[in-house]
C-alpha cells in the first residue's frame, strides 16, 4: 500500500470510492468531489492536505485535513472525508491515512477535530488517541496535538 499526498485530484480514479460510499449511505466522498470541482475546497489553504491510499494502482482510501471551517481559529484543523473501501477496512489503511493527517497537522495546528455519528468510527478514532469533543461546535472528537503521546 502506498499513501501519497494529492496535488491534483483529477489524476486519480475515485469512481470506486464514490460508488461504494454512496451505496453505504455516505455522501461525504461526493461532497469532497463536488467541492473540489467547484473550487470551494481544494485542500490547498495553509496547513491543508489531502491523501489517498493506493493498492495495485487502485485508490482504496482517501482522507483530508482542512482548517476547521466551523471555528474561527487558524490553529485548529479538521479531519475531512476519511473513507476506506469496505474490503480494505481493518487492514491498517484508515490508520495509515489518519497517521499521515496527524503528522501533517502537527506542523500547523494545536488541535484537530472531526465529526462522526458512526459507532465503529468512534471506536477507531478513540483508539488512535482522539477523545470525545465537549463544547466544540460541530465536532464529535478532538485530538490535542500539544498533549498527544505515543501516536
Amino acid at each position: 500500500m502506498i499513501v501519497e499526498r494529492v496535488s491534483l485530484l483529477e489524476q486519480y480514479n475515485l469512481n470506486l470510492l464514490l460508488d461504494n460510499s454512496l451505496s453505504e449511505g455516505y455522501k461525504f466522498v461526493q461532497k469532497l468531489l463536488d467541492e473540489y470541482k467547484i473550487g470551494s475546497n481544494r485542500f490547498n489553504r495553509f496547513g491543508e492536505s489531502l491523501f489517498v491510499a493506493i493498492v495495485d494502482e487502485e485508490v482504496i482510501g482517501i482522507g483530508g485535513l482542512n482548517i476547521d471551517p466551523y471555528l474561527d481559529l487558524i490553529d485548529v484543523g479538521r479531519v475531512r472525508h476519511l473513507y476506506v473501501l469496505p474490503r480494505h477496512r481493518c487492514s491498517g489503511v484508515g490508520k495509515k491515512l489518519l497517521e499521515m493527517i496527524i503528522k501533517e497537522s502537527e506542523k500547523y495546528f494545536r488541535l484537530i477535530t472531526l465529526y462522526t455519528e458512526n459507532p465503529i468510527a468512534d471506536k477507531f478514532y478513540r483508539n488512535i488517541g482522539f477523545s470525545r469533543a465537549e463544547g466544540i461546535h460541530k465536532a464529535s472528537h478532538v485530538l490535542n496535538l500539544e498533549e498527544k503521546e505515543g501516536l
